[in-house]
C-alpha cells in the first residue's frame, strides 16, 4: 500500500467540508412529507405562520446537519489493524472495528453527491448491526483511498485462509443498455403494480383526510362512468403501460452503464444513473448464488441473479446493502460470474420434482372442497340451516393442519 495513505489516514480524518450541505439536502428529502403539516395554517388562512413554520423547519435542519458533519471523524488505525470512528455531540459514540470483521466497502454517488462531485462510504461488517458505518460526504481521491485500503483489507483476510498466489489478471463484462430494456419490460409486473395501485389509494385517502373535494370527485367519476367494452379495453391498456413504462424507467435507472470488473480475488461491480453505486465482492464472503428467469425471459435467452454476502447476524433479514443483483445476464456471463464465486463446479446437478399426490390433496382440501361446501350452502339446503355444517367447517380445519 502506497505509505502516503497510511500516513494521511493514520490521523482523523473529516468529511469533505461541503459534506455539510450535502447532509442539509439529504436530511431535508428525508423529511420532506413533514412539509405538508407546515401547510395546515396556510389553508386556513394564516400564511404567515407557514412561513415562519418553515423557515424555523429548514434553519432546524440545517443545524443538526452542520453539527452530524462537523462531530464525525474517522481513521485506520493500521497499528491495531482496526477502522475507528468518533461521532455525536450530545450522546458520543467510539467504534472501533477490527479489520477481519469488515466484510464490504461500498462506494455510492447519488444526484447530490454527482452535484457537489462527492461520494458515500458503506461499511458492512459481521456481528452487530451497530457497528455498520456510514460516511456521507467524503471526496473522490478519499473515495480511491477508500477503495485501495478496501483491497488491501481483503487481500489480507484471504491470505490468511489461502495460500495461493493472488492472480491479477483483469476480466469484465458488461450489461448493455438494449439488455436493460429487456430486463424491464420482462420482469416486476405484480411488485409495480401493487406500488401503483397502493400509491394511488394512499393519495386519494390523504386527500379525503385533509378535507379536499378532489378525492369525492374522483369517486363520483368512477360510480357514473360507462363501462363499456372500449374503455375497460382502454383501461386495461393503460394499466399495462404504465406498469411496462415503469419497470423500463426504474430499470434503466438503477441499472446503467452496469459493469463488472474482476481484479486479482475480487470482484468490482459499479452501475446507477442517479445514483452510482460501487461494489467490492469478495467470493469468501458470498453466501447465494441465485438465478430467476420467467417464460419472457426464457424467450430472450436472458436471467437475473442475486448475489447474497454475508452480513450482520441482527439485521440480516433487513439489511439489503449485502445482496448484489445483475439484471439480463446471458447464460455465458452467469458462468463466468459462477466460475469466479466458486472456482469449480461445485457438485452434480439434481433436478427435484413435486410429487404428484401433492398437487392432488391440495386441490382437494384448498379449492375442490370449499367450493363445494359453499355451492351446497347457497342452494339452501336444510343441512346447513342448523349446526351441522360448523361442524364440517370445524372438522375440515382439523384435518388440514
Amino acid at each position: 500500500m502506497d505509505p502516503l495513505i497510511i500516513q494521511k489516514f493514520a490521523v482523523f480524518q473529516k468529511q469533505s467540508a461541503i459534506g455539510s450541505v450535502v447532509l442539509f439536502f439529504q436530511s431535508l428529502r428525508k423529511n420532506s412529507f413533514n412539509f405538508i403539516y407546515l401547510l395546515f395554517p396556510a389553508i386556513k388562512g394564516n400564511v404567515k405562520i407557514s412561513i415562519f413554520l418553515f423557515l424555523g423547519f429548514i434553519v432546524l435542519i440545517a443545524l443538526f446537519a452542520y453539527i452530524k458533519y462537523y462531530y464525525f471523524k474517522y481513521k485506520f488505525d493500521f497499528e491495531k489493524s482496526a477502522f475507528v470512528v468518533h461521532k455525536g455531540f450530545l450522546e458520543k459514540t467510539n467504534l472501533s472495528i477490527p479489520f477481519e470483521k469488515i466484510q464490504q466497502i461500498n462506494i455510492n454517488q447519488n444526484l447530490i453527491h454527482k452535484l457537489f462531485n462527492l461520494y458515500e462510504i458503506q461499511m458492512d461488517t459481521a456481528g452487530s448491526s451497530s457497528t455498520e458505518v456510514d460516511i456521507k460526504a467524503v471526496s473522490k481521491s478519499a473515495a480511491n483511498d477508500f477503495k485501495v485500503i478496501a483491497e488491501e483489507i481483503k487481500k489480507l483476510s484471504l491470505s490468511a485462509t489461502d495460500s495461493e498466489p493472488l492472480s491479477k489478471t483483469e476480466a469484465s463484462f458488461e450489461i448493455a443498455l438494449k439488455t436493460l430494456i429487456k430486463t424491464g419490460l420482462t420482469t416486476r409486473y405484480f411488485e409495480t403494480l401493487s406500488l401503483i395501485i397502493g400509491g394511488l389509494f394512499l393519495g386519494l385517502q390523504l386527500l379525503d383526510d385533509y378535507e379536499l373535494s378532489f378525492a369525492s370527485d374522483l369517486t363520483d367519476i368512477a360510480k357514473e362512468a360507462d363501462y363499456s367494452y372500449g374503455l375497460i379495453a382502454c383501461l386495461v391498456l393503460g394499466v399495462i403501460a404504465t406498469v411496462l413504462l415503469t419497470n423500463l424507467i426504474t430499470t434503466v435507472i438503477k441499472f446503467y452503464k452496469y459493469k463488472a470488473t474482476r481484479s486479482s480475488k475480487n470482484l468490482e461491480i459499479k452501475y446507477g444513473l442517479i445514483k452510482t453505486k460501487s461494489v467490492l465482492l469478495s467470493p469468501q464472503k458470498v453466501q447465494q448464488f441465485k438465478t430467476t428467469q420467467n417464460w419472457f425471459q426464457k424467450l430472450l435467452n436472458i436471467l437475473d441473479i442475486k448475489i447474497n454476502q454475508a452480513s450482520s447476524e441482527v439485521s440480516s433479514t433487513k439489511d439489503v446493502r449485502s445482496n448484489v443483483k445483475v439484471p439480463g445476464c446471458t447464460l455465458a456471463q452467469k458462468q463466468v460470474l459462477f466460475d469466479f464465486i466458486y472456482g469449480k463446479a461445485v457438485g452434480e446437478e439434481i433436478i427435484l420434482k413435486p410429487n404428484l399426490r401433492k398437487f392432488i390433496i391440495n386441490f382437494m382440501f384448498f379449492s375442490l372442497l370449499p367450493s363445494t361446501g359453499l355451492l351446497l350452502m347457497h342452494l339452501n339446503i336444510d343441512f346447513f340451516k342448523g349446526h351441522y355444517w360448523r361442524l364440517l367447517v370445524l372438522s375440515f380445519f382439523i384435518v388440514t393442519l
